[in-house]
């Protein structure tokens, strides 16, 4: 697993953070009727597709190495096939935009698309009064749908956010030895039977209204087990069990006693105690 987060530098002098983060507390709280309004709010003048065209033009360097991460992340969060990590930056940054395999699978890709804009728009469209009009025609659906929204980075995930959060960044901070516990454990689990107990945590989701909240937080797993173990990449077991005993927390009463205890197995491993 590689890290996927802006990083800290960069978001704090990046002059669009404040919508950078907007966007990422939406999507982890995007409905299903959000997600298919999202195409019917894009206008059809051509003007998001050429303010695409030159962001996706002049992005490169550590922007352009962001937004092929975020690509991963999202690619995940929303079920769609994973990028070439080797093809060339330009093709990754066009990922998105490449045609699905069948009218049903771009149907659900054009939904998705404003989002991807929306993230391209607000990371990597030029600070200067064109690039504020890229911006603005690459959003303008995302904020036509999503906007203005209830949540926060804080209210994230719901209102077990910091419950969820909390369990993540206690990571930190733990013996190597610990943290070794944890992935032998989950290393120790039938990969079949974790994916079983991953499928009713994203039912529960749906169930709850949130389709893509889950995932999301799985993501947030990524930078806290980078950060816990100082390595980049880090072992992806590590990252299911911070996860695992995470998202129990994020959807509590939610999911049957044996699924609650096999995502715990892992990080109760290491010998931290969670709550509940």
């Amino acid at each position: 697993m590689a890290q996927d987060d802006l990083g800290a530098a960069l978001l704090r002098r990046h002059p669009r953070a404040a919508q950078w983060q907007q966007l990422e507390v939406t999507v982890a709280n995007l409905t299903f009727e959000q997600t298919f309004g999202l195409a019917d709010a894009a206008p059809q003048d051509g003007s998001r597709e050429q303010a695409r065209s030159r962001v996706l033009a002049a992005v490169s360097g550590e922007i352009g190495g962001r937004l092929a991460s975020r690509w991963v992340r999202w690619a995940d969060t929303f079920g769609l096939p994973t990028p070439d990590p080797d093809a060339a930056h330009s093709e990754q940054l066009a990922y998105p935009y490449q045609p699905a395999a069948t009218a049903q699978r771009q149907a659900y890709l054009d939904s998705l698309m404003p989002l991807f804009d929306a993230a391209l728009g607000i990371l990597a469209a030029a600070c200067d009064r064109q690039g504020d009009d890229d911006c603005a025609a690459l959003t303008a659906p995302w904020r036509r749908v999503c906007l203005p929204t209830s949540y926060t980075p804080a209210t994230a995930y719901g209102p077990h956010t910091q419950a969820a959060l909390s369990v993540l960044r206690f990571a930190v901070g733990m013996p190597t030895a610990a943290l070794a516990r944890m992935v032998e454990a989950r290393c120790g689990i039938d990969e079949q039977v974790w994916q079983d107990a991953r499928v009713e945590v994203d039912t529960a989701g749906m169930d709850a209204g949130y389709p893509y909240r889950t995932r999301s937080l799985y993501w947030e797993g990524v930078p806290v087990a980078e950060q816990a173990t100082q390595q980049c990449p880090t072992d992806r077991e590590l990252v299911d069990a911070l996860w695992g005993a995470a998202v129990v927390q994020l959807l509590p009463r939610k999911l049957p006693p044996a699924a609650v205890g096999l995502l715990c197995a892992p990080y109760r491993a290491s010998g931290a105690i969670l709550p509940n």
